[in-house]
């Protein structure tokens, strides 16, 4: 925007009377300061429209805390161009600070952004070691973009009763639950919504939700049925590019069409679009309704890898309770029966994290492993 467009938006704003000027594309710090000073009142870009429906969504710490970090650190060269400005005697103060106030906050930002980077971490690990104790089970992540019906999907499976809200980004947060896919017991995690032309900056911020997405076996993507076609085309390339950019692709990707309930009479066409670009039919369902959704599941099922069963005998001499906490933590239990002898249990496990229930075997602890049929 030129000088004389800029004078134009001015004139439109002093007739209007707007509470404040959003402008789609990223500003730089001299760009919104030179808009501010033009327009007289305050101007904002799309991404700061984004922290701030954020910062009124966020519900858990680390939501608030990666919100806070994303802000700060675009804020950070705005502050500096200010003291540039300051010192160059073009900006005699900031918000009623002079010069030496100003480099004190700019300190003060660095001081909590290093805080919040630590306190993230923190949580990362925390997470991590949750998932190593749970790590032997598959797990799903819903994905899609903004507003898709992921929430609603995830309560429909399992029974839980998350906020399905009518505005963007009610969910922040990842939410992971247990549940059952053809009497299996797997993980599936609700995740934040996906937008195009997404800062690497709030990528970043919310590195341990996409995390989530990248350690599934599988990730649904969700995608809107009742969308125009336009709107239907760039949410799924949109939500594909984003998939891609965090090392997910299409082989771990199975594709499903929610708000069929009301969706238009596009539903064919949306098939094959996506059919063609992921290369997968998509499954067609109704959270709001349960319409489709033993197909859901009966696609899902197919993805699980081949199971074994686990019999362990553990004698009366063992100390079953702490067999039964590190079994339980980490495996399908199927069944538990007891005799005189001590205690038959059968596990359900995938193949590859066999080596956990290894150290078991001590102490009389006899295991046996046999193809789950």
């Amino acid at each position: 925007m030129g000088k004389g467009k800029a004078r134009e938006v001015a004139k439109v704003i002093k007739e209007l009377n707007p509470i404040k000027v959003i402008f789609y594309n990223q500003l730089k710090p001299i760009q919104r300061y030179n808009l501010t000073k033009l327009f007289g009142i305050e101007v904002i870009d799309r991404f700061q429209l984004i922290l701030e429906i954020f910062t009124k969504r966020a519900g858990t710490l680390e939501a608030k805390y990666q919100i806070e970090l994303a802000k700060l650190q675009y804020e950070l060269p705005m502050i500096r161009e200010n003291i540039r400005l300051a010192k160059l005697g073009e900006l005699p103060g900031f918000h009623g600070l002079g010069k030496y106030a100003l480099d004190v906050y700019e300190s003060m930002i660095k001081r909590r952004i290093s805080y919040l980077r630590k306190k993230l971490e923190e949580i990362r690990i925390r997470k991590s070691m949750h998932r190593r104790s749970r790590y032997p089970l598959f797990s799903i992540a819903l994905t899609g973009y903004t507003f898709a019906g992921k929430t609603a999907l995830f309560n429909r499976l399992t029974k839980e009763n998350l906020q399905v809200g009518s505005l963007l980004f009610t969910t922040l947060s990842t939410t992971t639950r247990a549940m059952l896919i053809s009497g299996r017991k797997v993980l599936i995690s609700d995740t934040v919504g996906f937008l195009d032309d997404l800062p690497p900056m709030l990528i970043e911020a919310f590195y341990s939700t996409l995390e989530e997405v990248t350690l599934a076996d599988l990730v649904l993507l969700i995608l809107d049925a009742s969308d125009s076609r336009d709107e239907f085309l760039r949410k799924l390339h949109t939500s594909i590019s984003i998939l891609n950019s965090i090392g997910i692709f299409n082989g771990s990707i199975l594709p499903v069409m929610n708000k069929i309930d009301v969706a238009n009479s596009s539903l064919e066409e949306y098939e094959k679009i996506v059919n063609h670009t992921i290369g997968i039919k998509p499954i067609k369902i109704s959270a709001l309704t349960g319409e489709g959704i033993n197909e859901l599941i009966n696609a899902i099922s197919l993805r699980l890898p081949n199971y074994r069963k686990i019999k362990i005998f553990v004698p009366k001499s063992s100390d079953l309770s702490s067999i039964l906490r590190l079994i339980n933590n980490r495996f399908d239990i199927a069944s538990i029966k007891y005799d005189n002898d001590g205690t038959y249990i059968e596990v359900i496990a995938h193949p590859d994290y066999l080596n956990a229930i290894k150290p078991l075997s001590h102490k009389e602890v006899v295991i046996r492993e046999e193809l789950l049929s």
